[in-house]
């Protein structure tokens, strides 16, 4: 099944064996010694027996994660933004460091060496696969923690399908995943959720910026809002909100790639040439389809908002487009992610007295604030922020629980220090309790002996040496 043949001061392992196609095939492996050649010699015969031998392959990295993306976007229904995103990752931190290694030549250690080298570069190092000229100050911000973890992640899954494809018998991506450091997310208190909200005068805003803050609400579901997704008459009259959309901008290639079922509705686009779509779409998870209840000023805002709405349709019928949407602009066209974001941006640069924290940093503080009114009940509160499970939420927000820790170390010094002690007495110890032993010396028992009577010596010696 395999010979050796000598060739100058090496030997060759020479096999037939048959591709994946089963066409017969020869192969050829090079060794520095003979007893290497040996040895690979009945490792191929064995592997052929039992039907598991590797048919070499000149696969490389990159073919092999550009033929596993789509078939992992269709099996898994991607959206548009992780499908750009894994893109974007295997574009610019991946394949410049790795992508032309062939699949089967990868070791453990070769992926150990790529982890660190992705902890020394600099973020935006590559863009669109293209190398850029960074300055001096941009290269000193280099790649997070959790972005190698992310590549960890892909990386593992693809390398799965490569072992499922005969390509390699073993994933070389290392057993531990890179550590990642967290770092703990700014969020607002209560007091500052309620202060900032009183000082946004946008009338859309400020009702996307309550959404957040008292329903957990991320910024594409707020956008995705419908009117019919709303019942005033819901839960006694309190009113309810249906979430099962959202909203994103999506690149049109990464459109063309995904499955359409994912998509509910294209708007139409503002720009002509443009490279992006405004997009409707499935939430993030099955768990992110939630109803949600209105708080009392809520529902008054929300029955003002829809009144508006009413009026800027009969101030102008004729340059009215209902976009269908819950959030539009005076002319019925929808209110786009970027623009809800800028508008943020800009209240936040009028109120520097607030400390800076993203859009998506009230949703953070929301859940935070839900959690410490529930007494830290992760399960109701993951049903009003939408988490996949409990136990991500309690991942995310596990530092909610210091204030209550905090506030109980407050009870402590207020309750132990503040004992009288004036007349306070030592325990005495309990009628039944067995007195300290004493250690027992040598000299103590010869005197003992000593002691004794007669009878009391040989009762001793029979104990003794019975």
């Amino acid at each position: 099944m395999a010979s050796i043949m000598k060739r100058g001061n090496t030997y060759s392992v020479r096999y037939n064996y048959k591709d994946h196609a089963g066409k017969p095939c020869k192969g050829w492996e090079t060794f520095k010694t003979k007893a290497e050649a040996q040895e690979r010699k009945i490792t191929v015969e064995k592997e052929l027996l039992d039907g598991i031998f590797l048919v070499p392959d000149t696969m490389t990295v990159e073919e092999m994660l550009y033929k596993w993306i789509p078939i992992q976007s269709s099996k898994h229904k991607w959206s548009p933004k992780t499908y750009t995103q894994s893109v974007a990752m295997v574009q610019n931190l991946i394949v410049p460091y790795i992508g032309k290694r062939k699949v089967q030549d990868l070791r453990t250690y070769d992926i150990e060496q790529f982890y660190a080298t992705l902890s020394q570069t600099p973020c935006g190092q590559y863009v669109h696969g293209e190398k850029r000229e960074l300055t001096e100050n941009q290269k000193k911000r280099l790649l997070s923690s959790t972005s190698i973890h992310e590549v960890h992640t892909l990386l593992k899954t693809a390398f799965s399908y490569a072992v499922d494809w005969d390509l390699i018998h073993k994933s070389p991506t290392p057993r531990e995943a890179p550590k990642v450091n967290t770092e703990e997310r700014t969020i607002w208190d209560e007091r500052t959720m309620l202060a900032a909200l009183q000082t946004i005068e946008n009338p859309a805003l400020h009702l996307a910026v309550h959404l957040s803050m008292i329903l957990s609400l991320r910024e594409g579901e707020i956008l995705g809002l419908q009117p019919g997704d709303l019942d005033f008459d819901a839960a006694d009259g309190r009113g309810a909100i249906t979430v099962n959309k959202a909203m994103q901008r999506a690149n049109k290639e990464a459109l063309s790639k995904i499955d359409p079922s994912q998509i509910y509705h294209t708007f139409p686009d503002r720009r002509e040439g443009s490279k992006s779509s405004l997009i409707l779409k499935k939430t993030k998870t099955k768990k992110s389809n939630r109803v949600l209840y209105m708080t009392k000023p809520l529902k008054e805002e929300l029955l003002a908002w829809l009144e508006k709405m009413k009026q800027d349709e009969q101030n102008a019928p004729e340059k009215y487009s209902n976009c269908g949407q819950l959030f539009r602009l005076p002319d019925g066209l929808p209110i786009a992610p970027d623009v809800l974001t800028k508008w943020y941006r800009q209240w936040r640069a009028e109120h520097p007295e607030f400390e800076k924290i993203v859009f998506h940093g009230l949703r953070h503080s929301s859940a935070t604030y839900q959690l410490l009114q529930s007494g830290g009940d992760f399960k109701s509160v993951q049903g009003n922020t939408g988490h996949a499970t409990a136990t991500v939420l309690m991942d995310t927000y596990a530092h909610t629980q210091d204030k209550p820790r905090l506030e109980l170390t407050e009870k402590i010094e207020a309750d132990f220090y503040s004992q009288d002690v004036a007349g306070a007495k030592p325990q005495e110890p309990p009628e039944n309790k067995t007195p300290a032993a004493t250690k027992i010396t040598g000299k103590m028992i010869l005197e003992a002996i000593r002691q004794m009577d007669a009878e009391e010596r040989r009762e001793l010696t029979r104990v003794l040496f019975a």
